[in-house]
């Protein structure tokens, strides 16, 4: 038997727009026409309707919040929500601009039953900051029709959904306004007195349209829906209330996408080692900020500690009024296990510091010490990646001290040579570049790593640790 259910989210662009500062103000979404056409809560408490003109809005909310109503955000939205019920439910479809169609037939024995199926769905909807309303039905039309009158009717009985359905108002349907019209002028208000006339006195009085609507309400044509594929990777818009031009005031909606990429990856049981992270800026270019975490990292609140203090380290431009957060890659946990017998660590693990310390003084400023095999001092050591295994070099390389100065300087005190010379030519063998290297001591029990040149000039290169 099939089974659809659908999701609708009245006020998905006003749900979706983040208060930074986390007063909760009243606000709505206003169309072309300047007709509310959504709100949140705060607005509803004050009296503010859906339909209702701004001038009777502003009399009765003066702090109202009006967003014109965009709907390629809406429709980005909409897609990111089918994204995150994709892990509950296969077979997702958009239904633009605020609906999702699930078909529901091939999920019941995964779940065990509807009841099972719903504690999921129901769990992955508590997540997610929308509010909505659902309805199922034996078809997709159906559905829908009883989830736009706010019904939350999930059940398997056929019984219930055709009562439910009889009384549904033709305003609840898809048919168009000027055949909702006819149908009214005729008496016919509602679907089940639509429902019970002959299908072959409604194609002679109307056209195909209310024939073909009907015949895919009853399930007797096909009603083809183009379902979603999962997308690789992370990628989430968050539209902000008002501008803000203090970093500081960013990290309160940079964590709730940050709490949607760890709910993501939670789920995918993986964990990312790359975020980029965009600021859109008003009136200014878009300023693109990559965080990186050396361990590979999936909770948020470690994220928002490394996006910080990369942050901490910049100035905005211009106002932000958006942001965005992009994962490309994921990589699967690996299950850790730690010995017995070795010494406690912190609480910070030696990768995730690189990643702080990178995040704080820049990736370049971080990094590993290796000796090379070169015997000119200059080229003797190298700089790696952090914490990356090297093999050590035996031999005369390890008579090299811990610190080489930028530049020689001149000899100007008195020393005691311990051991040398050690004769090194940069330029070839020419005899006017060759040093010979010598350690020595000073008076103050310094190791100086020295050398002589061939005019016989001393200068010191380096100190022993």
């Amino acid at each position: 038997m099939a089974l659809y259910l659908y999701l609708h989210f009245p006020a998905l662009q006003c749900d979706s727009i983040t208060d930074p500062g986390q007063q909760a103000l009243p606000l709505a979404v206003v169309d072309a026409q300047h007709s509310i056409i959504q709100l949140n809560a705060q607005a509803a408490a004050q009296g503010v309707q859906l339909q209702m003109g701004l001038a009777t809005a502003a009399a009765l909310c003066h702090n109202l919040q009006l967003i014109p109503y965009q709907p390629q955000q809406q429709q980005a939205v909409l897609r990111s929500i089918a994204q995150q019920l994709y892990q509950v439910s296969a077979d997702i479809a958009l239904d633009g601009p605020d609906g999702l169609y699930l078909r529901l037939c091939n999920m019941l024995q995964l779940y065990q039953g509807l009841a099972g199926y719903r504690a999921a769905l129901m769990a992955a909807l508590a997540l997610l900051p929308y509010q909505y309303y659902y309805a199922s039905a034996a078809t997709p039309l159906a559905a829908k029709c009883l989830a736009l009158q706010r019904l939350n009717l999930l059940t398997q009985d056929s019984i219930d959904t055709e009562t439910a359905l009889k009384r549904s108002p033709l305003s609840f349907t898809e048919l168009e306004p000027d055949i909702q019209q006819q149908l009214q002028r005729l008496g016919i208000a509602s679907l089940g007195r639509l429902l019970a006339l002959s299908t072959t006195e409604l194609a002679r009085r109307f056209d195909n349209r209310l024939v073909s609507y009907l015949g895919r309400l009853r399930g007797e044509f096909f009603h083809a829906l183009e379902y979603i594929r999962p997308e690789p990777g992370f990628s989430r818009y968050l539209e902000l209330l008002y501008d803000i031009s203090d970093m500081a005031v960013l990290s309160a909606p940079l964590s709730r996408l940050l709490q949607q990429l760890q709910q993501q990856l939670q789920r995918n049981n993986a964990l990312c080692h790359q975020l980029t992270l965009r600021l859109y800026c008003r009136d200014s270019e878009t300023q693109n900020y990559s965080v990186g975490s050396a361990q590979g990292e999936y909770r948020a609140a470690n994220w928002l500690k490394l996006c910080q203090l990369q942050l901490e380290n910049h100035r905005l431009t211009a106002p932000v009024y958006g942001l965005q957060l992009e994962a490309t890659h994921f990589m699967p946990q690996q299950a850790q296990s730690d010995d017995l017998f070795a010494p406690q660590q912190g609480n910070v693990s030696a990768l995730q510091l690189v990643s702080l310390l990178q995040a704080r003084l820049g990736s370049n400023a971080v990094s590993g010490l290796s000796l090379q095999n070169q015997h000119l001092p200059e080229q003797a050591s190298g700089r790696p990646l952090p914490l990356l295994q090297t093999k050590p070099l035996a031999g005369a390389l390890l008579q090299r001290p811990a610190f080489i100065l930028p530049q020689p300087r001149p000899l100007q005190e008195a020393v005691e040579i311990s051991s040398g010379p050690e004769r090194l030519c940069p330029d070839g063998w020419q005899l006017a570049a060759q040093r010979d290297y010598f350690i020595g001591r000073n008076g103050k029990g310094q190791w100086l790593w020295l050398y002589r040149t061939a005019q016989q000039q001393w200068f010191v290169h380096g100190l022993f640790s």
